[in-house]
């Protein structure tokens, strides 16, 4: 398949962090506005080979440096809308952690809302639909994190279609949330948590027993097969984020990424960037990687997207909305 087409088909994303994916040129322009070099922005994209997902995570200090305010919230959350538009993603769930946007006196209501207006003003330009996850982040304390999927739960703002646990998993288990998790799960909310990324399965079937129905990355499965037949008797999705995990060393290197292995063994699962800007890369590329590296088919392509919107957090309208137009569009496609 060659890229050409293969962007302008219809994709789903589902494991699309905020802060991770705002355009470099808005950054730029968002470092200005502050009073910063604009320069330091080009610290945001990681190395190819980082030492592991902490080196990695930290190009966001930088990021979040000029994501103190609504205005901000706003305009980056529209720019990445634009941005997955450009590449024909008919649905997105963009995650975000508000209690990283506070340094500067927002609210959690406040950077919901920022969030919000910026999925509506990017949806009404653009013909793509969008959800917001609210992610609790690992280092902060059970309080913290119970506190935030409270008012989250008690917020008016619109979008919100599910939450997410992200962060550094080797050093904060999920165990360091599970008392969050579970109160956000009383209160109805759809769950997906980070999980699986730093080598450990047992993360994997610690975050299913929490209730989450899709696992971010979860690439640990591949060598525990007992886990991994457990991840597909039950359904569960696993967000890969091909890029984003060799860079992290979740996975060595393309010669072992565990796509293939989960296809032919069944398992649910989805391609997502993780990180636009961070990982320097975008849907596209991400599928493109798969083809090249994988041997992924065209009828695999169509097939991930449809498993993607299947077990994403949307209304079953807008579900259904998008696969008729993943199986039209691929249909009508004449690339094998």
């Amino acid at each position: 398949m060659d890229r050409k087409t293969l962007k302008k088909l219809p994709k789903v994303e589902l494991h699309c962090h905020l802060d991770g994916s705002v355009p470099m040129d808005v950054l730029m322009e968002l470092a200005e506005e502050k009073g910063i070099p604009k320069d330091i922005m080009k610290n945001a994209i990681a190395p190819e080979d980082c030492e592991d997902l902490k080196d990695y995570l930290s190009c966001f200090e930088v990021i979040l440096s000029v994501l103190q305010t609504k205005e901000s919230l706003e305009k980056a959350t529209y720019a990445v809308i634009r941005e997955a538009h450009e590449e024909n993603v008919k649905y997105l769930e963009l995650r975000f952690g508000p209690l990283l946007h506070q340094a500067e006196g927002l609210t959690t209501e406040d950077t919901i809302k920022a969030v919000s207006r910026g999925i509506k003003k990017g949806t009404d330009d653009f013909p793509i639909a969008v959800n917001l996850l609210v992610c609790a982040l690992r280092h902060h304390s059970e309080e913290e994190n119970s506190q935030l999927f409270r008012e989250v739960s008690e917020s008016s703002a619109g979008f919100v279609a599910g939450i997410d646990v992200a962060g550094d998993e080797a050093h904060y288990p999920n165990e360091c949330v599970a008392s969050a998790v579970t109160e956000a799960k009383k209160n109805g909310f759809q769950m997906t948590i980070h999980s699986g990324e730093c080598g450990c399965a047992n993360n994997v079937l610690t975050a299913m027993h929490l209730g989450a129905k899709r696992i971010g990355h979860g690439v640990a499965v591949k060598d525990a097969p007992a886990a991994m037949q457990k991840v597909k008797a039950n359904n569960v999705l696993l967000e890969l984020c091909p890029t984003s995990n060799i860079q992290t060393r979740a996975v060595s290197g393309w010669d072992v990424y565990p796509l293939r292995q989960f296809l032919n063994e069944g398992v649910a699962v989805s391609i997502s960037t993780d990180n636009r800007t961070v990982s320097n890369t975008t849907l596209t590329d991400e599928f493109m990687h798969c083809v090249n590296h994988c041997d992924v088919t065209h009828q695999e392509i169509k097939e991930m997207n449809v498993a993607a919107i299947t077990h994403s957090f949307a209304n079953d309208v807008t579900k259904q909305a998008v696969i008729n137009d993943i199986e039209k569009q691929f249909e009508l496609s004449t690339t094998y």
